[in-house]
């Protein structure tokens, strides 16, 4: 049989039968189904059969099943030629590599996101990106990250054709310019159409979310010698590297050391006040110790201060200065020339106050030598007292003082800490100050004899220059400035390479430390060497190494004349400037708050 013109197709027994090869099926003009149970697709014809809405049975072979000619597969859906076939379009089943079909809608999911949806203790410096469940490439569009919300500010933004690693084709990485802060909500953005299939015709629809960087531990190292305890690990062994002190949330530090014992300070977010190491004097405030190095009560691990509101704490050996929340200032320690404020010359062994409620509770607006005193008020008022025999009250005299005497001037905004009997400090309009002695020209206004005569200043006197930001002193003879504009300057003695020039040549005026301009943060050590930190949240060191003080894991007397990096990537980027962590090295005794 070659031709069967029929409308209806059944067996004898009302089944659906076999068609046999070679037949030619035609004519089937009104067909409802096509009701067959195997076509042997050899040389099989179907024409003529153009309003068939069902297809009701296999193609099926003994081998691999051969389409004829008129067939063809696309968007559409089955086609043969005479058949109309648009109601077979939902095939869960496809033979064949499918290698140039199209249109197959399988939408794109991510599996997985970094840093996870709503996480709560991110990395600073996370991976960023996501992974899909199938392979995709660039669409078009930024991902955006942006703090606090979808309308928060900018923080980066990566093109998805440029910027954006591809890698395995399902899961991209972004990199980011610089580390997320502590304790920040962080928005990510990834818009739709950013991503498409590899075909091109399916886009991810796009997600945002929100998470946050891991909470600030402020945790606290130090290192160098500790003769008295200082370095609070409960035993007096020296350290060339950094070791941890017990506990977190640290968020002032003050460290200083004297006649080669040193003793540290810190206070807690909670506000309390902790103290160890040397004691003399009663310089650690726990109402104990004797007048003289035999009656010490060294204590070699953080002791609580009785109080809860303290605010910042600075120190020169054995002379402390604090504030309370409330704006008091209270002082303890060594009192021979009147320094604690309180018009007398007795040492105190616990906290005393001096009067007034409006001083500072900002780090780099409190200074001062173990004999004089410096402080600058809420008003922008500075007062000073204690010793004064190279005019460094700045009061055009040379007479000591017991009790705070006002400094002329209403817009003093911070200190230059720590320089022996040198004061330097910086006005609101960018103006540098300096007074009281001028020890290898460290203030920076071409003076460089020491002694009560000569270079000593008993008022302050000006630094060329007006972008001037913040500063540090290392010892009594050498000091290191930055500007706002990122640079780096220093002054006065350069016997240990302290100034960064690569050379040993003290100057009387500043110069700059290389060409960099992303410095952030400086402080210095009464060694004889300096800190710095950049705004990458790297920290550099410098100057005379003693005893490991430059945490090289150097321990003999090393010097450095340009900086060198200390391990690490997540040292605070702004210390001192716009916290008020205050972080001071000192004769011995190296230290440093690391967030980590």
């Amino acid at each position: 049989m070659s031709q069967i013109n029929v409308n209806r197709i059944k067996d004898s027994n009302e089944g659906a039968p076999d068609f046999p090869s070679g037949v030619n099926v035609s004519g089937v003009t009104s067909t409802v189904t096509l009701g067959v149970t195997n076509l042997n697709t050899t040389n099989l014809n179907v024409s003529g059969v153009v309003t068939a809405t069902t297809l009701d049975g296999n193609l099926l072979s003994t081998g691999t099943p051969t389409l004829g000619l008129g067939v063809t597969i696309n968007t559409s859906g089955l086609n043969i030629s005479g058949v109309a076939t648009a109601g077979i379009v939902s095939a869960t089943t496809l033979y064949g590599d499918g290698t140039n079909l199209t249109g197959i809608a399988l939408s794109i999911a991510p599996l997985n996101y970094n840093p996870a949806v709503l996480g709560s203790d991110v990395s600073i410096s996370p991976g960023i990106g996501i992974t899909f469940n199938q392979a995709v490439k660039a669409g078009s569009g930024e991902v955006t990250l942006r703090i606090a919300g979808a309308a928060g500010t900018v923080v980066q933004n990566w093109g998805v054709g440029n910027s954006i690693t591809y890698s395995n084709g399902d899961t991209i990485s972004l990199s980011l310019v610089s580390n997320l802060s502590n304790q920040e909500v962080y928005h990510l953005s990834y818009p739709s159409g950013a991503f498409t299939t590899i075909g091109g015709d399916v886009s991810y629809v796009g997600t945002a979310y929100t998470f946050s960087a891991k909470p600030v531990y402020n945790r606290l190292w130090l290192w160098g010698d500790n003769e008295s305890g200082a370095l609070g690990q409960n035993d007096t062994n020296e350290r060339s590297s950094p070791v941890q002190v017990p506990g977190n949330n640290w968020d002032t530090f003050s460290i200083a050391s004297a006649g080669g014992s040193g003793n540290a300070f810190g206070i807690k977010t909670d506000g309390t006040l902790w103290a160890w190491g040397r004691n003399y004097r009663g310089s650690l405030g726990l109402n104990q110790a004797g007048p003289g190095d035999s009656n010490d009560a060294h204590i070699s691990s953080p002791t609580q201060i009785p109080g809860t509101t303290w605010a910042i704490v600075h120190h020169i050996s054995q002379k402390v200065e604090a504030t309370k929340t409330d704006g008091t200032l209270w002082m303890w320690g060594e009192n021979q020339n009147g320094q604690l404020g309180q018009n007398n010359t007795v040492f105190y062994s616990s906290p005393v106050q001096v009067p007034g409620t409006t001083w500072s509770k900002t780090a780099y607006k409190i200074n001062g030598c173990l004999a004089e005193t410096h402080q600058i008020k809420t008003d922008g008022t500075m007062w000073a007292w204690g010793s004064n025999a190279y005019g460094q009250i700045g009061n055009s005299s040379r007479a000591a003082r017991s009790s705070p005497i006002q400094i002329p001037g209403t817009t003093w905004n911070r200190f230059v800490v720590g320089a022996g009997d040198a004061v330097i400090a910086i006005k609101t309009d960018g103006t540098l100050w300096s007074w009281g002695d001028q020890y290898y020209g460290l203030g920076g206004i071409n003076a460089n004899n020491r002694g009560t005569g000569g270079a000593a200043r008993s008022s302050p006197v000006q630094t060329p220059g007006t972008t001037w930001r913040s500063g540090a002193a290392a010892g009594s003879s050498s000091a290191i400035y930055t500007k706002t504009d990122g640079t780096l300057w220093a002054c006065g003695s350069n016997s240990y390479g302290q100034l960064g020039q690569n050379s040993i040549i003290s100057r009387s005026s500043p110069v700059q430390i290389g060409s960099d301009t992303d410095w952030s943060g400086v402080v210095g050590s009464r060694n004889k060497g300096f800190f710095a930190t950049k705004t990458d949240g790297t920290m550099w060191t410098w100057g005379r190494d003693y005893d490991g003080s430059s945490a090289l894991n150097q321990p003999t007397n090393y010097m450095r004349s340009s900086p060198v990096q200390i391990p690490g990537t997540d040292w605070p980027k702004t210390f001192p400037e716009t916290t008020k962590k205050l972080v001071k090295q000192g004769v011995y005794c190296g230290g440093a708050i690391q967030v980590t």
